[in-house]
């Protein structure tokens, strides 16, 4: 689905429009973002139970620096699919001014399909690390013994979830491409 052209303030004040091939945050994208939140939460939780464990009674969770870690890991890598939809990502704006639509629309394709191939490579990778844990029956060296696959599974979730967001963009970025072809063509 694309989302309409809505006005955005840039940091040197000037109004622009979205891009026409700006994907809206669909079901995937919410998800990993409300997990976010969950795990943000979680981490404030941790440390403020921490803090007054601490101070007031002089007892430590022992495990808050590990959980803490495991979550801003997810927190990571579950946000990669709602930046990018999101727009939170840098972009080159000055090269976009000096392109025109077709310039524009062929430039996000070529990106989008780039950071596809990264990402899909990325994720092949991170699947294969996880095998790895799990077969090898890895576990952190911690208090907790955290069998190693299950923070790290995460990581290919959120790969995963990017991913599919880029194929959505891409889809938009033919489908923009096209109609900035049928426009200068006068069509």
């Amino acid at each position: 689905m694309l989302t309409s052209p809505q006005p955005q303030r840039l940091d040197a004040g000037h109004a622009v429009e979205a891009e026409p091939s700006q994907v809206a945050e669909g079901w995937i994208e919410r998800l990993c973002r409300w997990l976010c939140e969950l795990a943000i939460v979680s981490m404030m939780v941790m440390v403020a139970a921490e803090v007054v464990l601490r101070n007031l009674f002089g007892v430590s969770l022992q495990s808050a620096d590990e959980l803490g870690g495991y979550l801003l890991v997810a927190v990571s890598f579950l946000s990669l699919s709602t930046c990018f939809v999101s727009g939170a990502f840098h972009k080159v704006e000055f090269i976009d001014n000096r392109l025109g639509e077709r310039g524009h629309a062929l430039r996000k394709l070529i990106f989008d399909a780039i950071a596809l191939a990264f990402s899909l490579l990325l994720l092949w990778q991170l699947l294969r690390l996880v095998l790895r844990s799990f077969d090898g029956g890895d576990f952190a060296a911690t208090i907790l013994g955290t069998p190693l696959w299950i923070p790290q599974a995460i990581m290919p979730l959120g790969t995963a979830a990017l991913c599919t967001s880029l194929i959505r963009a891409i889809r938009a970025d033919i489908r923009w491409l096209g109609a900035a072809n049928r426009r200068s063509h006068g069509q």
